[in-house]
């Protein structure tokens, strides 16, 4: 078992705070957004002591976890299938779209299915109502224009039109929440389509599950995410970065579903299971317990508390076949690529 060190990735709406005092390190002028722990090529982590490589350590891992801290919103954005994805990356490397563009949305040829679990009091969008519930919603507030296209017309259509048609209107009243997407984003028609997801607030330990498809906005709060070695996004308002609504249009699941707020399931003492749909499980560990060994290599980060091993915000390899006894009062996050165990 081996320490790793993560990248730091300083994004501008990250915390000046959280992340550098969740792991230990100086507060510095930028804010921190995120950490990132895994062996994709954006952001190689490393093995504490001697510096060498997680790859060279464990090999290519087929997953990553990141520390995330949000003071502001993250774009509105989605994720693709397995077979989108490579479809997409096939398609920009050969319009010979350089992997570093600013322009480039598909950076690897994988899925990017993502387990977010809150760390801290956690917003976000995630998701549709029903869209008979939001025309009732609409039309209590008013908003008589919407609430008739979006009834004529469904969820797809009504985002559609949103972001390239000219005939709905942001309303001018609006909740608290949307209000504040408006000050950041002033005329971002991506704000009509948030009118239509489900606002979320986690609690610590509580979690999103984030498939291919499932459009999506971090809006502020400290989590813990999981995902494939992938960082294909696509994007389509709430950012500053390279938007393509036409694909972000095309690769959304417009339906409608329940909260999608989710909570790890008891599956031994001490140990919870995370629910997930990508190459990798993840399980929550609180002392005294065994983290279990894995076939597979496994990184295990520290979220709270501490022991002999390690403390909150460190990050633990453990090779194949190698298991962790958690001491103290430490409550680990155990990821590995075992779907089998």
């Amino acid at each position: 078992m081996q320490l790793v060190s993560g990248v730091h990735k300083h994004y501008d709406w990250g915390n000046h705070h959280f992340l550098y005092e969740f792991v230990g390190a100086p507060l510095a002028n930028t804010p921190l957004a995120e950490i990132w722990f895994g062996t994709h090529p954006d952001g190689h982590a490393s093995i504490t002591a001697t510096q060498e490589t997680l790859a060279g350590a464990a090999g290519p891992l087929p997953f990553m976890v990141k520390f995330l801290s949000a003071s502001s919103p993250l774009s509105l954005q989605v994720h693709p299938t397995a077979e989108q994805a490579r479809a997409g990356f096939e398609r920009e490397e050969k319009a010979g779209i350089p992997v570093t563009s600013p322009e480039r949305i598909y950076r690897d040829s994988s899925d990017k299915p993502e387990l977010l679990i809150a760390l801290t009091p956690f917003t976000a969008l995630c998701g549709f109502h029903d869209a008979a519930s939001s025309v009732g919603w609409f039309r209590a507030m008013q908003w008589s224009d919407l609430a008739n296209y979006l009834e004529q017309n469904g969820l797809e259509a009504f985002a559609r039109e949103a972001l390239e048609g000219n005939t709905l209107r942001v309303p001018e009243q609006l909740p608290p929440w949307a209000n504040e997407l408006r000050v950041a984003y002033p005329n971002d028609p991506a704000l009509l389509i948030a009118l239509l997801m489900h606002r979320v607030e986690l609690a610590a330990g509580e979690c999103l599950l984030l498939e291919a498809g499932t459009l999506h906005a971090y809006l502020n709060g400290s989590a813990i995410e999981v995902m494939n070695a992938s960082d294909n996004v696509v994007r389509g308002g709430f950012t500053h970065k390279h938007v393509d609504t036409a694909e972000l249009l095309s690769i959304t699941l417009w339906e409608s579903s329940s909260t999608p707020v989710r909570r790890a399931t008891n599956a031994l003492t001490h140990i919870n299971t995370y629910p997930t749909t990508g190459a990798f499980q993840v399980h929550s560990v609180a002392a005294p317990a065994t983290v279990p060994a894995s076939a597979t290599p496994q990184l295990v980060a520290c979220i709270a508390g501490s022991g002999q091993a390690f403390s909150r915000g460190q990050v633990m390899l453990l090779n194949a076949h190698e298991e962790l006894q958690l001491d103290g009062d430490c409550v680990v996050i155990a990821t590995s690529s075992d779907t089998q165990r």
